[in-house]
């Protein structure tokens, strides 16, 4: 099992660097180290995923009201297919139910049918798409936005 950490001021400048390689391994156009950094603090949080002491997965979270939307989650390629996703997820939604989140967005590539899956596993719900919103290497993608309702009063 992963170790799940929130990050705070305290996290190794080392273990900012790895999430961020991770996060420019898995987008087109992905954020600077500055934009990065900066979505690990008030109002966002972030979660990094640790497994033999090495960042393989992160979750950004930005948190306005009641409301939260998942930003950014992914695993390192090398370590996918361990639950680590999911581990993510989980986390996120219990801290969202922690911190009185009543809802938490997401938009997903329509075609990422792995998270996607994960995400209705989880008990998220399609509401609209986004056409034409990702980039991809050929030109764009659409996005599913989808949202996780808290059920508990």
């Amino acid at each position: 099992m992963p170790n799940l950490t929130i990050v705070n001021s305290h996290t190794p400048l080392g273990s900012l660097n790895e999430a961020h390689r991770i996060h420019e391994s898995v987008q087109v156009e992905p954020w600077s180290f500055a934009t990065f950094e900066d979505c690990l603090t008030a109002p966002y949080y972030g979660v990094f995923a640790y497994l033999n002491e090495e960042v393989v997965g992160f979750a950004i979270v930005l948190e306005v009201l009641s409301e939260a939307t998942l930003m950014d989650i992914a695993v390192d390629k090398k370590a996918r297919g361990k639950g680590l996703g999911k581990a993510l997820l989980t986390f996120v939604l219990e801290q969202s139910k922690r911190r009185s989140m009543d809802e938490v967005w997401l938009d997903v590539r329509e075609s990422n049918e792995v998270a996607i899956s994960l995400y209705k596993q989880q008990g998220f719900s399609y509401i609209d798409t986004r056409n034409n919103y990702y980039p991809t290497e050929t030109g764009r993608e659409n996005a599913l936005v989808m949202k996780w309702s808290n059920a508990e009063p």
